[in-house]
């Protein structure tokens, strides 16, 4: 029986799908009962109501465990959980519950970019985490996924951008030119690292960047999904073109309110109301033609100014200093180890995209042989 927590999410539903590939019982530790709808009736799933912040609702999950598969986190603090709650106390509550009902394997989510000195809580917290799991006695192992995408709807960043990036503006704004490195990662092998490290004992007592073969900047990630759904992009540093289009479409979507209202006052004569009205289409005509992706740069400085005077008057929800803190480092690791360890091939971010484009949902990891 692998206990799971956080099998709900983007990346605890295709883990939960390679661990019954693999024959496991799954036991999936459930806060909100309406979100695992999809499997109360699978025969080998049993649903246990917990919460991982809430150490006495434990207990009755860890009987009969043989192995701790532990997923729980969060990319942005809300008004009910900190960074602090969600990766440290939680680890802490898992821990000693598992370790009071004699469970001796534990599986860890953490993330690229998480050390001891770093400069979000996010990766702070994370280590915090980390150093819980090395000390706990426990045989474990700790990955560190980059950037993880999917196939389907369900991963909202990817499909979040190719949305924004399909809108007839054609605009993307990016952090400080969007530099950035990123190494993405595809969730099928985040999951199959996960299920295979269960009873993988070359495992025991190693930490593993999950990374995709190749590391680039967030501009080139976005130009590559820009390509794949057919846009061809202009970088632009000074975003003239970006001021250029947005005045465009202004004018577009204003100019007939005020032809109206001057036929309506009798300021404008109806001579003049058909050229505005040729000029609108030309116009439009022109905007809709012009679709080349224009990528522009948004200095850090001035977010950085930003956040601070929100971070001190908003409600955490609605903060985003540790989101900028963690955008501006590198998220990159070496693939080698995890791909020799758990036998597989990392694939290639347009491979990725491409799949996505394709809603192709039976791709498995791609197994070598021996």
């Amino acid at each position: 029986m692998i206990l799971v927590t956080g099998g709900t999410g983007f990346v605890g539903q295709e883990v939960i799908r390679e661990l019954l590939v693999r024959g496991y019982q799954v036991r999936l530790l459930v806060r909100h009962p309406e979100r695992a709808v999809d499997f109360e009736k699978h025969p080998q799933i049993e649903l246990v109501p917990g919460d991982v912040l809430k150490p006495e609702t434990l207990a009755a999950a860890m009987i009969g465990v043989e192995a701790v598969i532990h997923l729980v986190g969060i990319i942005a603090e809300t008004s009910h959980i900190t960074f602090e709650q969600a990766h440290v106390e939680a680890t802490r509550h898992i821990l000693v519950a598992a370790k009071q009902a004699g469970v001796t394997r534990h599986i860890q989510m953490s993330a690229a970019g998480t050390r001891a000195q770093a400069r979000s809580r996010y990766h702070i917290t994370k280590w915090e985490a980390e150093e819980l799991v090395r000390q706990s006695g426990m045989d474990w192992t700790i990955f560190q996924p980059s950037l993880i995408y999917g196939y389907d709807e369900r991963d909202r960043l990817l499909n979040l951008l190719r949305t924004v990036l399909s809108l007839p503006l054609d605009l993307m704004p990016l952090l400080d030119d969007g530099r950035a490195l990123i190494q993405p990662v595809s969730v099928r092998e985040v999951a199959h690292c996960f299920a295979h490290a269960v009873c993988n004992e070359a495992a025991l007592g190693q930490t593993y960047e999950l990374v995709g073969p190749v590391a680039f900047s967030w501009r080139e990630m976005v130009v590559k999904i820009a390509q794949a759904i057919g846009k061809s992009v202009l970088y632009e540093n000074i975003a003239l073109g970006f001021f250029t289009r947005v005045f465009l479409w202004l004018t577009i979507l204003l100019a007939p309110v005020l032809v109206i209202k001057g036929l309506a006052t009798g300021r404008l004569g109806l001579a003049w109301a058909e050229i505005l009205a040729a000029l609108e289409v030309v116009l439009f005509v022109t905007a809709l033609r012009w679709r080349k992706l224009i990528i522009f740069n948004i200095p850090g400085g001035l977010l950085k100014a930003i956040s601070r005077i929100m971070d001190a008057v908003v409600p955490r929800s609605l903060q985003f200093g540790e989101q900028l803190k963690m955008a501006e480092e590198d998220n990159v690791g070496n693939p080698l180890p995890a791909s020799q360890t758990f036998a597989y091939e990392p694939e290639t971010f347009e491979q990725g995209i491409a799949r996505l484009l394709e809603h192709d949902l039976h791709f498995p990891p791609r197994l070598r042989s021996g």
